[in-house]
């Protein structure tokens, strides 16, 4: 079996482990109307304590912040400051849509938004997004987060969702295949884009300062995501070789800033680049990013200009995020632990498969997402005492 071959059959156990980790419970929704939803999202800004109240004093190491439906696919996308959450629903679409191979329009998807309560730990009605077909993006900011709607030969577009209202607001909607965007702290976005005749993706930036084209010519870059406010990661193929590159975006051709890892040899597809990317959640604040290595069957830490470029993390781990200190929040099939970079193993954390996920609040400095059937139970931890 070539290693192609290997990390696509990982990624899809991968997904069958998340299936199996909890119980057959089905989902219901409250019956409720748009007005009393839209009530609901504005309960968050009146009620729930400000960022720097007092935690409740809890015998566990963490408490749950809610529960999410969950298509058993999907990962769901969370506002930073996790007092949000996005979900998208109903029947995945394949994934030479989701990996931008093709552009057919998609009537099976919903997209629900969801408020977490941390503190409290109240449950609110979710809100319905009333436009179908919609495909969720995997980053967002405090005040929306990132959809794609393919449209066939009418192209692909993106849009803005707002968190308190789930009024959509589109940035790109032309006859491009606009797909993969991203978002960081200064609101600037960044997506992959080509043309419905050309079958090669190059990068669009969009910021204060303007737009801005970032291409060789020659690659297939998919999957861009934001380290901090300065710098761009996105995966690169280029005669079925996979590479991660990073991109200095306060120079006028960042192309000429370009550092480059070299992932896979051969074989490279973007179906393997949208599962290697979407297994992980992002959090484009953090000035670090781990990513999930087929080669190498674990989440691995890339530092450019570090005397270590590149640390690996527990062997079958497929989901982790950073902690302040340095450490990381690591998942592998049957555990959660904290681990140092260097290190073999780390503190243990639960016993069960999550997926971590960091916010920027430090009260809960991460979630874990606990799969229970078709449901997500959210549970909060302080890991900044």
């Amino acid at each position: 079996m070539t290693t192609a071959s290997r990390s696509t059959s990982f990624l899809i156990a991968v997904t069958l482990l998340l299936h199996g980790c909890g119980g057959a419970e089905k989902t219901r929704k409250p019956s409720t109307t748009p007005e009393s939803k839209l009530a609901a999202m504005q309960i968050l800004k009146n009620a729930i304590r400000p960022l720097n109240a007092t935690t409740s004093t809890s015998t566990e190491i963490d408490w749950s912040a809610g529960v999410l439906p969950w298509d058993r696919y999907s990962i769901p996308t969370f506002s930073p400051n996790g007092l949000h959450a996005a979900v998208q629903l109903g029947e995945a679409p394949p994934i030479k849509i989701l990996s931008g191979n093709d552009n057919s329009n998609v009537t099976s998807t919903s997209i629900e938004m969801h408020i977490l309560d941390p503190i409290e730990g109240r449950e609110f009605s979710p809100f319905h997004i009333g436009r179908e077909g919609l495909l969720l993006g995997r980053t967002a900011n405090d005040s929306y987060f990132l959809v794609e709607a393919p449209h066939g030969d009418q192209g692909r577009w993106i849009g803005k969702v707002d968190w308190s209202t789930g009024s959509v607001r589109w940035i790109a909607s032309d006859e491009y295949i606009n797909a993969f965007p991203t978002v960081n702290a200064l609101d600037d976005i960044a997506w992959s884009r080509r043309s419905q005749d050309d079958n090669r993706f190059h990068l669009v930036v969009k910021t204060a300062r303007g737009q801005k084209i970032i291409d060789d010519g020659k690659s297939d870059w998919l999957m861009p995501m934001f380290l901090g406010t300065d710098r761009l990661r996105v995966f690169r193929i280029q005669n079925k070789q996979l590479a991660l590159v990073e991109f200095d975006l306060r120079s006028r051709d960042p192309l000429l800033t370009a550092i480059t890892l070299p992932i896979l040899e051969s074989g490279a597809t973007r179906e393997i680049v949208w599962q290697i990317a979407t297994t992980n959640p992002v959090a484009p604040w953090h000035e670090s990013q781990a990513f999930y290595h087929p080669a190498k069957q674990r989440m691995v830490v890339w530092q450019p200009g570090n005397s270590i470029e590149t640390a690996s993390l527990l062997w079958h781990s497929v989901a982790a995020t950073p902690v302040a200190d340095g450490s990381w929040l690591v998942a592998t099939d049957d555990r959660i632990v904290r681990q140092k970079l260097g290190e073999n193993d780390g503190v243990h954390i639960r016993n069960c498969l999550g997926i971590p996920f960091a916010t920027t609040s430090n009260q809960w400095t991460h979630y874990m997402l606990i799969p229970q059937g078709n449901r997500l139970e959210i549970r909060a931890i302080n890991l900044s005492r």
